[in-house]
């Protein structure tokens, strides 16, 4: 793979980040805004003298109390996904669980889907072994396939993603409504090719069924290096 090409790699890996961060951050802004609403209901009503008898202000403030603690919830765990995201890249290749990863990053990739009001499903197979490849690469790949299969789906239909294993090889398959078959080049594009090409992947489009397209990603482990 020449240098010009791995740099167009480390560019789109670079702003496939930035998109995942801005839309964490707008989530986080959104949580922590219906927080505070929250807040300030609360202390309005305890400002009009307390509850007493107020059966209305008594129902109001456990409301309030359950969306701070529901939000609070939400945001612990975006924030203890984001740590894991962000340490994928502390090591350029390592070993890792492919479910776990796909559990990761899906965090991230709800809202760009529920702002289309598309559904993601997730159906993971059990007792995937561990793979070692280039994780933070790997994610890269998989927001990089899943927002061009997005763009492929109108609202109020599912997007599927599907995780497998064929010998020491990982599957992902992202299941969409049935589309028109095109050379993968002019869907997804050289340079995410070339990135799945140094994952030592391939990108395959199954045969369009009657009632779906599945676009899949085979990954295979790499040796480990001593």
């Amino acid at each position: 793979m020449d240098a010009m090409m791995e740099n167009n790699i480390r560019q789109e890996q670079i702003e496939s980040f930035g998109r995942l961060m801005a839309g964490f951050s707008h989530d986080m802004k959104n949580h922590l805004g219906i927080i505070r609403e929250s807040n300030g209901l609360m202390g309005d009503i305890l400002e009009m003298g307390g509850l007493g008898e107020d059966e209305i202000s008594l129902q109001r403030l456990k409301k309030s109390i359950s969306a701070i603690e529901r939000r609070v919830v939400i945001t612990a765990n975006m924030f203890h996904h984001l740590s894991g995201f962000a340490h994928r890249a502390d090591a350029p290749y390592s070993s890792f669980q492919l479910n776990d990863l796909i559990s990761e990053e899906c965090i991230f990739l709800e809202r760009f889907s529920r702002l289309k009001q598309i559904e993601i499903v997730q159906e993971l197979g059990d007792g995937l072994l561990a793979i070692y490849n280039d994780p933070a690469l790997l994610q890269h790949v998989l927001y990089r396939l899943y927002i061009q299969c997005l763009e492929q789906i109108e609202s109020g239909h599912s997007l599927i993603i599907i995780t497998g294993q064929e010998g020491e090889n990982i599957v992902i398959t992202f299941r969409l409504p049935a589309t028109p078959q095109v050379e993968l080049e002019n869907w997804f594009g050289d340079t995410l090719l070339a990135a799945i090409e140094k994952l030592n992947g391939t990108l395959e489009q199954s045969e369009n069924t009657q009632d779906h397209t599945d676009v899949r990603l085979i990954i295979a482990s790499l040796p480990i290096e001593e």
